[in-house]
């Protein structure tokens, strides 16, 4: 009896170390390992977080584990607020935690983010700040224009051109100017603003501060631009790649009825003429694709339906209408064609402008060639459609679609993206970008451009505000809109615009 005991003493316990090593290898199957996450994913100051920062937010530069911040050197940074996003559990600044949008830290001293895993690896980031220089501008005389309608009637409409005399002083942009004109009300959703744009119409042509002479002028009130540049830019951009007939900005004072109506900008009417869109006035053809289609004379074309409207010159007769749309359908069969792009349709298109075009709008982000809104195409007798001119780009610069300008500068100008279906501009646009000789043209078009223009540009823009910064305070005053630290939104659009290119840059690489 006892070897049985003591023989079986140790199967009693076999069931009880089996089950324990089930338990043990059930346990190990089952575990899973700690996440090793830690990347700060955004980083901005707000200026509502933060009431030092007068003009708006500040978006840090995340390149690597480097937090780039420009900040002007007027704004106390001893206490900021930053807002973050991050993968990880926590965020810390020495051992203090980081809670977005409420933890203040001195960004005067060195500085660094602690990113911590679940896992309790940690990668950090380090911030670096730039202060940028508060100018203080030079006072520059801008041209003033005053116009008093007769009497004094307000200009409430955009049909009915309402008499008047017009005054210049040109403050040595030209010669100054006393007329008799016509001035009424333009646009379509500026006109709703308001800041009212306007379009004058001479009685005799004339030489305005310098630009050729002519009857029919522009004043864009440029409302929703902080800037109040941005037109003038683009036209800039145009005249830097040479594009055909792009107009020209010179920015005024003006005066409706005695009254300041605050900073303009003067530039020519888009038309047929000599000193404009200089083709043959009665055999060539000026056209605007526009959704607003509102022109007397219009079609919606047979491939892409894009709205197409006659500009200049009038249509005499059904003959003339019908040779209009037969030579614009030519051209777009050609494209839509299913053997594009080796079809005909470099014979009917001047490719080059097309590509100077493209970059205009590129490198503005003007998203108002998807839809398709404001764009220009003319013809010369016998000759070829060109692009252009440019114009409206007051949506422009990331702002369409947000309602901000100079957020990101990594969005693609076309897109059938958030717009109503369809997208006519971007399905016929986009077609050319399936033509690997256009693809060629376009990329070595944007480096020349980029190598070759590119500091012209940036020195433009400091020019162009130099100019208007003490016109710009009082139009800021008067309206109560724009900016009220003009240096730093110019600072702004000069970063936009570097980062624009340098997207661009990678984009046109990407290119096949």
């Amino acid at each position: 009896m006892k070897y049985l005991r003591a023989t079986a003493y140790p199967f009693l316990f076999l069931p009880i170390i089996l089950l324990l090593l089930f338990t043990g290898c059930k346990e190990e199957e089952v575990q899973t390992p700690l996440n090793t996450e830690k990347e700060l994913l955004s980083f901005k100051l707000e200026s509502a977080r933060n009431p030092q920062l007068k003009d708006g937010d500040i978006a840090g530069e995340i390149s690597g584990t480097v937090i780039a911040l420009e900040i002007p050197e007027d704004v106390d940074i001893s206490s900021l607020i930053a807002t973050f996003t991050h993968s990880g559990v926590k965020v810390l600044v020495g051992d203090k935690e980081q809670v977005s949008g409420k933890t203040p830290n001195n960004f005067s001293s060195p500085l660094t983010y602690r990113v911590v895993a679940e896992d309790e690896s940690v990668q950090e980031y380090r911030v670096v700040v730039t202060l940028t220089p508060v100018i203080v501008p030079e006072v520059i005389a801008i041209p003033c224009i005053r116009v008093e309608t007769e009497g004094r009637k307000p200009i409430v409409e955009k049909k009915t051109y309402l008499p008047a005399t017009i005054v210049i002083e040109a403050n040595g942009w030209g010669d100054d100017y006393e007329g008799t004109t016509q001035i009424r009300g333009r646009g379509n959703s500026t006109w709703e603003m308001p800041k009212k744009p306007y379009r004058l119409k001479l009685d005799k042509k004339s030489v305005i501060l310098g630009l050729g002479e002519e009857r029919d002028w522009i004043l864009l009130a440029n409302y929703i631009d902080p800037t109040l540049m941005l037109n003038a830019v683009a036209f800039k951009i145009g005249q830097l790649l040479e594009l055909p007939f792009t107009n020209h900005a010179i920015p005024v004072d003006l005066y409706l009825n005695g009254e300041y109506a605050g900073n303009y900008m003067l530039t020519e009417q888009v038309e047929l003429s000599s000193t404009r869109v200089n083709i043959d006035k009665k055999e060539g053809i000026l056209l605007e694709i526009d959704t607003n289609f509102d022109e007397d004379f219009q079609f919606k074309s047979t491939h892409y339906k894009l709205p197409v409207m006659v500009k200049d010159p009038d249509i005499k007769s059904d003959e003339h209408f019908q040779r209009v749309k037969d030579e614009f359908h030519q051209l777009e069969a050609a494209i839509a064609s299913d053997q594009f792009p080796n079809t005909r349709y470099k014979e009917y298109l001047d490719v080059e402008s097309l590509v100077k075009y493209f970059i205009v709008y590129n490198l503005t982000h003007n998203m108002e060639i998807n839809h398709p809104k404001s764009i220009y195409i003319h013809k010369d007798k016998g000759g070829k459609y060109t692009m252009g001119p440019i114009w409206d780009f007051d949506w422009a610069y990331d702002y369409e679609g947000k309602g901000v300008h100079f957020g990101s500068h990594e969005r693609p100008f076309l897109t059938n993206k958030n717009f109503p279906a369809p997208a006519l501009g971007y399905t016929f646009f986009n077609r050319f970008f399936e033509d690997p000789a256009f693809v060629a043209l376009y990329k070595e078009t944007w480096r020349r451009f980029h190598s070759q223009k590119k500091a012209e540009l940036m020195e433009y823009v400091d020019w162009y505000a130099k100019q208007v910064t003490e016109s710009q305070k009082k139009d800021q005053e008067k309206w109560q809109k724009g900016t009220t630290n003009y240096g730093y939104k110019i600072r702004q659009l000069k970063s936009w615009l570097e980062g624009r290119f340098a997207f661009i840059d990678a984009e046109t690489n990407a290119l096949k």
